[in-house]
This record gives C-alpha cells, structure tokens and sequence, in this order.
C-alpha cells in the first residue's frame, strides 16, 4: 500500500495517494515508512497540519513502547514543518459539497509527464549527477502547475530550491538574483563559499549584504559566482532550481545554467525550465538540444487536455451531476475553453458556484490565434462571466489586492499593494495567500505575478475603473511600483 501511494504521488494524484497512505498508515501505526508516505501526501495536499498531527500520533506510539522515531523520519518533519500551512481565511464563503469551491483542481491530464519529470529528480538524488527537465507549452497549458508539483517534491525530499520567474522586462542578471533571493540564500554550506562569490550577489542584494558582510575587493561576475555557490550547496544536498516563463529570461542567466550543467555534471543538480515556444531562444534551444547527448534529462510538453481528462476534470467539479449532465457540460468546457487547463478550471469553477453556460454564448478561439494572442473581448461569454464570479467570491481584501495587482503589473511586492490599498500588515499577508492558494497570483523572491495574463487583462478590464487605475498608478510610483 505504501509503494502504490508512491506510485500515485509520482503520477501527481495527492488525493488518491492521502486515501491510500492513511489507510496504510492506520493498518499499522508503528510503520515509518507508512506514517512517512501520509505525511508526504497529505502535505503535498496542502494539509500540513495534518500532517504533523500523524506524526506526532506516531511519535506518541513509539514512545509508549520504549522507542523514538528513526533519522529520516526526523528530518522529514522538519522540512514539513518549513512547509508553508494553506488556510483560507475565515472570510472567504466555501462549499464543501461543491468540488470547484477552491480554483487548485487535481492534476489530471499531466500524470505521465509528472512521472517523467519525478523519475529525472529520483535519478539525480540517487545517482549524483546532474540533469535537466524543460517543461514547453504554449500559455494557460499548465506549465507552472507541473513545476510547482516538482517544487514542492523537491523542497519535502530535502533539497536546496531556488526559484525565479522571469518577465520580459529582465535584464541581464536579474534571473541569477532572482536565484540568489529565491532560496540559494538559505541552502546549507552557503558560508563557505568564496568571499569573491558572495560579494558578488552581496553588493546587489541587501539580504546577502546583511548576512556576509559588503565585499572588501574584487568579486566575481554573476554567472561565475553563481556557479560556485551552486557547487558549494550541491556539496550539501540535492539542489532544484526553477526558472519558469524561461522565454523571458535574460541571456546572462540562461547562459549561467548551461554552464552549471557542464561544470557541475557530477553533483546533485537539477534545473528545471518551464518556456513557452515563442520567443524563440537559442540558449534554450542549446539546453534542450544536449538533452540525451551529455546531459541527462526530459522534455515535455503541455497542450490541451483530452475529452477524457476534461470529462474527468468535470466529474470532479460538479460530483452531483449525472453521467448525461457531465457529458454535455464536458462538451460545452471543450468549445469554450479550446480544453486549455488555465480556462476549463475558471469555467468550471464558476459553474460550481451557480454559472449557467446555456445562458452565454460565444465561440473561441478565434482561428489561427492563441491564447497569448486572444484579449479578454475576444473570449467567450462563459469565460469572461466565470472570471468574474471567481473574483466576486473572493474576499474583499483580496479583492482590493488583486485589482491594485492588476494595475501594478509583474512582481509588485507588499509595499505597493500596501499604499493602493486599506490593507495591510497581517490582512494583506491573508489576502495574498488566498490568492495564491486560488491560483490567481504565483509568487517569487521578487513579488507576485498573475498566474495568466489573459486573468489578469480581465480584471483590469472588466473590475477596475479608470478612476481607480490612475490612482492605483499615483499611489504605487512613490512605493516602487
């Protein structure tokens, strides 16, 4: 039972896997290898407290019986403990009847690439090496959704984790700091880099200045520094390092990487990508080409979901319709979401919540155009309403937070939000975690983003006036915005 909830976590079915490893766990309470299974499950569900409950029930039994728990054991609760605790605040209406009362649907349709992407990290943990998995599809396809699974496998299995995303306003450099704010600061055997490695990212970044000190001489380039502190934390633990929208990424830090895979070939290094197919980019296109040469690794790509994964995704939506209703609402979910994953959960989730598609109307996507090429009056009623409703039913702070988002435009951080909005302090830390949880916002070390620029264009759109843009631009400039 613990190996086939393994098997399903590796597929990316957390829910099935919790089923499973709870019943495991229940079966025999004093298994290490079943509580560790349910802890693995039910924190990468987003139940971490939970999890931790299950531990300290199994704690409770060793210690009964004159034992305490193993190594490993250990060292997994504390890196459950650093895990990030999901919990949408008291305000926000839900519907435990409804399986769309929350935008984080299952992932369905993306279990086999999840699996490839899973056995490449298994690979680089258990033999040392380094590799490379590029994650491709065209926007609203799922990308991030596959990475943020690989992240958080990562970050349970232990391993130092950096990750950035990348805008098209980068400049060279600022994906190798986005790294360096992004996880490299806290990795294990950071110290005893070189001074010229850490003064590098030191005179850029205040938090590095803060811990090392300014650099007293010469430093390092960027790229050069980063490689040896890559080197330093790989000699330590596993290292995970995410650049997603790579596209958009500056050559310096793409270059960078390449580099870390050739020069860092025998340590426990794993870089993934996630990258759109325009613009097109030659050192990508190096990355991938070296892929099965001399450098071990994956590609996949997402596209659009099939009529069984949709259907599939519709039976978990709505568990009260029948088998007819399902078949005509996954019907009517293909026409107006072109089975991308981003629109289907939005439509899905709105009809959860009352939407009626009968009662709208329109055809998409237009032809010959893609997602990153529709705007919001080219999208069909339904998607355009679903949006809506999925805004209506956040609470107010978050609403407040996610119109000034939509203003403020990519990695707007707490300060601005703070100036164009009544929320702060804790209020606003709610906010934000709810609409990340909600999957409208995704966020790095260098602020939060929409999850999809098309959500994002409706909602400047469609939910903020121009009266409140302008404002929302005036108060933001004096924070940094």
């Amino acid at each position: 039972m613990v190996k086939w909830a393994e098997n399903l976590l590796a597929a990316g079915k957390s829910a099935d896997a919790t089923v499973i490893s709870l019943r495991a766990n229940t079966l025999d309470p004093g298994s290490a290898s079943a509580v560790r299974t349910a802890m693995k499950a039910l924190a990468l569900s987003g139940e971490r407290s939970e999890a931790l409950g299950r531990y300290e029930a199994f704690r409770q039994r060793l210690e009964e019986a004159g034992a305490e728990p193993d190594d490993e054991t250990l060292a997994l609760l504390k890196r459950v403990q650093q895990e990030r605790s999901w919990k949408l605040p008291d305000s926000v209406p839900t519907d435990t009847e409804k399986g769309a009362e929350v935008r984080r649907a299952p992932l369905i349709g993306r279990e086999d690439k999840l699996a490839h992407l899973v056995s490449v990290w298994a690979g680089v943990v258990s033999q040392g090496r380094a590799a490379a998995s590029v994650i491709e599809g065209d926007p609203g396809t799922g990308k991030t959704r596959l990475a943020e699974e690989m992240v958080a496998r990562a970050r349970l299995d232990g391993a130092t984790v950096a990750t950035v995303r990348a805008v098209e306003a980068d400049t060279d450099g600022s994906g190798l700091l986005g790294l360096a704010r992004g996880g490299l600061l806290h990795g294990p055997g950071l110290a005893t880099a070189s001074p010229r490695a850490l003064g590098a990212f030191a005179s850029e970044i205040p938090e590095w200045a803060d811990r090392f000190g300014l650099p007293r001489g010469d430093v390092l380039v960027l790229s050069d520094a980063a490689i040896e502190i890559v080197r330093v934390l790989a000699g330590e633990r596993p290292v995970f390092i995410l650049v997603d929208d790579a596209q958009w990424c500056d050559r310096e830090t793409l270059l960078a990487l390449n580099a870390m895979l050739r020069d860092l070939s025998a340590l426990r290094l794993h870089v993934c990508i996630s990258t759109a197919p325009q613009p097109s980019r030659q050192e990508l296109d190096n990355i991938r080409s070296r892929i099965g040469r001399d450098l071990t690794g994956t590609t996949v790509s997402t596209d659009k979901l099939s009529d069984a994964a949709l259907r599939e995704l519709v039976a978990w939506a709505v568990p009260a319709y029948s088998d007819e209703q399902i078949d005509r609402l996954t019907r009517r979910v293909a026409s107006d979401s072109a089975g991308l994953p981003l629109l289907a959960v939005e439509l899905l989730h709105a009809v959860a919540l009352g939407l009626d598609p009968e009662e709208t109307k329109g055809a998409w996507p237009q032809p010959l155009k893609t997602l990153s090429q529709t705007l919001p009056g080219d999208l069909p009623d339904t998607i355009v309403a679903a949006i809506r409703i999925g805004y209506r039913r956040l609470s107010k702070p978050a609403q407040q937070v996610l119109a000034a988002a939509s203003v403020l435009g990519d990695h707007v951080t707490e300060k601005p939000l703070e100036a164009c909005t009544d929320v702060t302090g804790a209020e606003l830390n709610a906010a934000l975690d709810e609409l990340e949880w909600q999957r409208w916002l995704t966020a790095d070390a260098r602020g939060y983003s929409f999850v999809a620029r098309i959500v994002r264009e409706v909602v400047l759109e469609d939910m903020v006036t121009d009266g409140q843009k302008r404002r929302i631009r005036e108060k933001g400039r004096g924070k940094g915005a």
